[in-house]
């Protein structure tokens, strides 16, 4: 076996010891349950997962906030086809993990497939699979799943691109074509605008410098094409998303949102001593959200850089990629640091940015830049070790700055004796892990650069615990619980009838989790916090939402007097009439009222008024009018009468006509393609 099989062989059982932590709640009958996992992505899922089984409308909710454009909200991917198979299939547990679960080995493949499109050997291509793979960013965020799952198409959507950059067959360029599309059209369906955006930049950049390396500008035209039909295929979430965000609070707020959550720079302190700040990361603005401010992905990140810089002269065929690499690195930090960067009127005036808020991210572009340099520093160790390069000359001091940075940030602030930070700097114990991996990694890459036998094996091995010594450490943190536990102490809803309820503001209770026991929520937890006319925590919105309780931290309900009825009847006075309204169904975006009115007036509902909304009065079209300023409604005239609420929004509609015409046009871009003449299109 040559030294790169056995490598490979060795990174490969790496990453599969990585990726089991995070398989084990699905085998042991058990869900992550960590920050928006439970209090959003689990009942949404529930509550999705419940419309498909029933047949139902995936469309609206009256679960949350007494109605809700579910699909509109954008973070669960309802007409994803890989959703749609697995919350089909399998139970809310299984499909759940499944989810969560196929992001890490997707990106690991994706970041195979490109960096061997870079002609990386087998374990250089594996070693940067496994530092984007397990990412401090992507570990970090795995509650984040609709994000972390459009990161995990970066490093295939700039393989396809590369494909279909260099290629000159045409049934391949056609494939490639297809890919570009495809990928693209699956990111924009899983529905996280602000990945969609990192992996644009991403592919945007791989782009110019591959055109400008190999001198071929035209061959960026086919990408375009490309692009624009992926944006196409993917209409049926964009146009939905838009539609729910004009019609948000997000849209209301001030400019300085989109630098919430920016990187202090305190924060790269980070790179050489991973666990020197008490919290994990440094936020003097903002909630120091460890998941957020937490910027390191491995010593091996840090270190990988100055070396292969120290070696650039021997490696004159990837000096291009390594300046592409650095360069684009040093943007996405720049721009991580938002607030604190110089570059926040990019953040705050630019269309669609401006409501984009945690610049912080920006942080997993420079982890993918960093783990292609990564790469590129082991393809070189490799090398060394075959003897198809020689070792670096002399002691190799700058490798070494990290790690006497990371000892000097030890001795003089964990130590504290420099007297600051005594409330904001770790301990030494608690810091002296990190120290210890970016010494550890520092002197396994200058022994594997002397030819030192095993060290390269050991910086591999050295490098998988250091991701999860800092990401499944996080993560197991929050132990897995099976669904039930999580809302065991609260009583079911009645049988009889929908029961609505406020959710507590905070406990294990919060956010949308009561519906997973049957309630509907007149509260609840989104991104796009519908903009209403009474304030969502207002008692005026409690009473004409409906609520029937209120459920504190401890999962006890309170009764509440006065709320108003799911439907009623009012004359043109606003008084009650003595007529009858009967709810006959109540399903997500069908509702269904019979009514025995004495003379004219309005049917009044607790459901949330939303301009999607249709109504028909004994078949015939009528027209919907908005009660109390927020609410459902519509004029009836007397009589008995059949009334019919139906939610059908046109950006549904026109999203997924722009859907299906992205279909045609990739079919007849593939069918184009196909019949070109092989050449070089440059």
């Amino acid at each position: 076996m040559t030294r790169d099989r056995a490598l490979a062989a060795v990174i490969g059982a790496c990453s599969l010891a990585l990726f089991l932590p995070l398989a084990r709640p699905l085998v042991s009958g058990r869900v992550f349950v960590y920050n928006d996992l439970a209090w959003f992505h689990l009942p949404m899922r529930f509550l999705y997962r419940q419309a498909l089984a029933a047949g139902d409308s995936v469309l609206w909710t009256p679960a949350i906030f007494s109605g809700l454009y579910l699909h509109g909200e954008g973070q669960l991917g309802l007409f994803h086809p890989f959703h749609q198979l697995i919350y089909r299939a399998f139970s809310l547990q299984a499909a759940f993990n499944l989810e969560l679960l196929a992001s890490y080995p997707a990106a690991f493949a994706g970041m195979v497939w490109f960096l061997r499109r870079l002609r990386f050997a087998l374990a250089p291509a594996l070693f940067g699979a496994m530092l984007f793979a397990f990412s401090g960013f992507n570990l970090l965020h795995h509650h984040h799943l609709n994000m972390v799952a459009v990161v995990a198409h970066l490093p295939a959507l700039l393989a396809a691109a590369d494909w279909l950059l260099v290629e000159t067959r045409p049934a391949r360029r056609a494939s490639a074509f297809a890919a570009v599309a495809l990928i693209l059209g699956s990111e924009f369906l899983i529905g996280f605008p602000q990945a969609v955006w990192w992996n644009t930049m991403a592919l945007a950049a791989f782009v110019v410098y591959r055109c400008a390396e190999a001198r071929r500008w035209r061959a960026a035209l086919p990408c375009a094409a490309a692009f624009a039909i992926g944006v196409a295929l993917g209409a049926i979430q964009l146009l939905p998303s838009a539609d729910a965000a004009a019609r948000s609070l997000r849209l209301t707020l001030s400019r300085d949102f989109a630098l919430t959550y920016s990187l202090h720079p305190y924060n790269v302190f980070q790179l050489w001593s991973p666990y020197f700040f008490e919290r994990g990361g440094y936020g003097r603005l903002d909630y120091p959200w460890f998941h957020e401010l937490g910027i390191y992905s491995g010593a091996i990140l840090t270190v990988a850089p100055i070396y292969v810089w120290i070696r650039r002269r021997v490696l004159p065929e990837r000096r291009t990629l390594m300046a592409a690499a650095t360069a684009f690195a040093a943007l996405n930090f720049v721009l991580a640091l938002g607030r604190f960067g110089g570059l926040d009127i990019l953040l705050t005036y630019l269309p669609v940015l401006e409501s984009l808020r945690a610049p912080v991210r920006y942080i997993v572009l420079v982890q993918f830049s960093l783990a292609v340099l990564a790469a590129i520093a082991i393809e070189d160790l490799l090398a060394i070790a075959e003897r198809r390069a020689e070792p670096p000359e002399g002691r190799l001091p700058w490798l070494w700055v990290p790690a006497a940075l990371s000892v000097a940030t030890l001795v003089l602030l964990n130590a504290h004796v420099l007297p600051f930070g005594r409330d904001t700097f770790s301990t030494v114990a608690a810091a002296a892990p990190g120290v210890a991996f970016v010494v550890g990694v520092t002197l396994l890459v200058a022994l594997a650069a002397r030819r030192v036998r095993g060290a390269i094996v050991a910086l591999a091995i050295v490098t998988a615990a250091d991701l999860a010594f800092w990401g499944l450490r996080f993560i197991a943190q929050e132990k897995p619980r099976r669904i039930p536990a999580l809302v065991q102490a609260i009583e079911p809803a009645p049988e009889e009838g929908p029961t609505y309820v406020a959710a507590p503001d905070g406990g294990p209770l919060r956010g949308d989790i009561l519906v997973l026991k049957g309630y509907r929520l007149t509260t609840g937890y989104v991104a796009l916090f519908p903009a209403t006319h009474h304030p969502l925590d207002s008692t005026e919105w409690q009473l004409l939402a409906g609520t029937q309780w209120v459920v504190n931290q401890a999962g006890a309900r309170t009764p509440v007097r006065g709320s108003a009825a799911r439907v009623r009847l009012h004359d043109a006075a606003g008084h009650e009439m003595t007529g009858g309204a009967r709810m006959i169904a109540d399903r997500p975006g069908n509702l269904v009222i019979e009514i025995d009115a004495p003379q004219g007036g309005r049917l009044e509902m607790t459901e949330r008024f939303d301009p999607g909304w249709t109504v028909t009065l004994d078949g015939r079209p009528a027209q919907p009018v908005v009660v109390q300023e927020d609410f459902l409604g519509c004029v009836v005239p007397a009589g008995t009468r059949r009334v019919e609420f139906r939610f059908e929004p046109r950006s549904f509609r026109h999203g997924a006509i722009g859907s299906a015409a992205g279909a045609v046009l990739l079919l007849g871009g593939v069918l184009v393609m196909r019949r070109e003449r092989s050449g070089d299109r440059g």
